[in-house]
């Protein structure tokens, strides 16, 4: 998925500072969150945007995915009250939307500069023509 297949834009109805301290507490304790945006996301075409939850994972992470994915909808689900719901999106599995996502704003949680950092540097190199087309073949979300 390309960024300009998706939305994003900074949060326009901010939760409760309450809400979101929580939110933040839970995942700056998660030791594979790297770093998490809190923003409103939503494909063209496919009603409004709506706040989601984009995570980068520290690379080990990435192994146990499925593990991870579940332990950070817990986490997320845990810190937020009933009723509250958001996407939690893995930021690792769509990394050309990374820069867009930084730049809107809502970086709430930074465990890991020195991964954010790798993250930004790579996301704005130049992409190999040809390089990595035969990795990723569906929609964003698969293998999910």
């Amino acid at each position: 998925m390309s960024a300009s297949e998706i939305i994003v834009k900074p949060v326009r109805k901010p939760w409760p500072e309450a809400v979101v301290r929580s939110l933040v507490q839970a995942l700056s304790a998660a030791p594979d969150v790297a770093f998490a945006h809190l923003v409103d996301a939503g494909v063209p075409g496919q009603g409004e945007v709506h706040t989601a939850l984009f995570v980068w994972l520290q690379p080990g992470a990435l192994r146990s995915l499925r593990r991870v994915l579940n332990q950070v909808s817990a986490i997320v689900s845990g810190a937020l009250p009933d009723g509250t719901a958001v996407d939690v999106i893995i930021l690792n599995s769509a990394p050309e939307l990374l820069e867009e996502v930084e730049a809107v704003g809502g970086l709430i949680v930074e465990r890991d500069p020195e991964e954010r950092r790798r993250a930004l540097e790579a996301a704005a190199a130049e992409p190999i023509e040809g390089e990595g087309d035969h990795l990723r073949q569906g929609p964003w979300w698969w293998p999910f």
